[in-house]
């Protein structure tokens, strides 16, 4: 009888997070294109699981100035350029502040000093003792940290190991830590707004937050926009550019692999998700 009881409260407690009702509901409501069931990455998932992802608890304080508007073209996209590392994937862990933060370092330290290839979120979540590692993170800390340490290291140096872990003190090869730092930021900058976003994106990549809907993870292509219910948790991501063709909207790099959204990317409408101001480095 025990036993019984003990199976119907895990029943009664997991709220899935992809179900058929869902996706044709969706696709009969919304603008943007759904995933279908059968191909959904998160099929089978609790949406207590989802909320494990979403890491972003805000930006948090750090004492940066807003960039200075700048007049910019109806289109910027630096996907695919020569410094776009690509889609990474932060597993299982809330990792996405520190994933945002070494995206947008790895892109504008190669486009400004040299590509010294993708950067260490791992170094953020296992070092960055002002945030919670696997558990979340603001995007505030991370910037401390990278001026304080004069960088981060690579992922060759540390490879990313999507759980907590005790700060190294030396390299995977055994180098030393301290000076297999490179790319450090010496200037950050805020990016408040669609003008402060489209400012920052001018000379590259920025980071932004944002609030997520469950029906996020059901996204596959087209331009997102919430639909007004209950918001899940908070999501860091890295801004690639914008379009105002058919309207405002960013391309965005998310941190779920390449077999979620459009190869790892997705298109974000402007002023939605109560998406926070971003933030880019603009100076190395």
């Amino acid at each position: 009888m025990k036993l019984f009881i003990v199976l119907l409260a895990v029943a009664y407690c997991f709220e899935p997070l992809i179900t058929r009702s869902q996706v044709e509901y969706l696709k009969r409501t919304v603008s943007w294109e759904v995933e279908d069931y059968e191909n959904n990455i998160f099929r089978g998932w609790s949406v207590d699981e989802a909320k494990a992802l979403l890491g972003y608890t805000g930006f948090g304080d750090f004492d940066v100035e807003p960039i200075d508007e700048v007049t910019v073209p109806a289109t910027i996209d630096w996907r695919g350029a020569n410094c776009d590392h690509g889609p990474q994937n932060q597993g299982s862990c809330g990792s996405c502040w520190a994933f945002a933060i070494v995206g947008m370092m790895s892109y504008r330290c190669c486009a400004a000093k040299g590509d010294h290839g993708w950067l260490s979120p791992q170094e953020l979540v296992s070092c960055d003792k002002a945030n919670h590692g696997c558990q979340g993170g603001q995007l505030a800390s991370p910037m401390n940290y990278v001026q304080k340490n004069k960088g981060l290291v690579t992922e060759k140096c540390y490879p990313y190991l999507a759980k907590n872990d005790q700060c190294p003190n030396k390299c995977k090869d055994g180098s030393d830590w301290a000076k297999a730092h490179v790319c450090n930021c010496l200037e950050f900058k805020k990016c408040p707004g669609v003008a402060g976003m489209k400012s920052c994106l001018a000379s590259g990549p920025a980071t932004f937050g944002f609030g997520v809907e469950k029906e996020f993870m059901h996204y596959k292509s087209g331009i997102y926009k919430c639909t007004g219910t209950k918001f899940i948790g908070g999501h860091a991501v890295l801004a690639m550019g914008y379009s105002e063709t058919p309207e405002c909207h960013y391309y965005v790099k998310n941190s779920w692999g390449p077999t979620w959204g459009m190869k790892g990317y997705f298109n974000f409408a402007c002023g939605t998700c109560r998406m926070e101001g971003g933030v880019a480095c603009t100076k190395f």
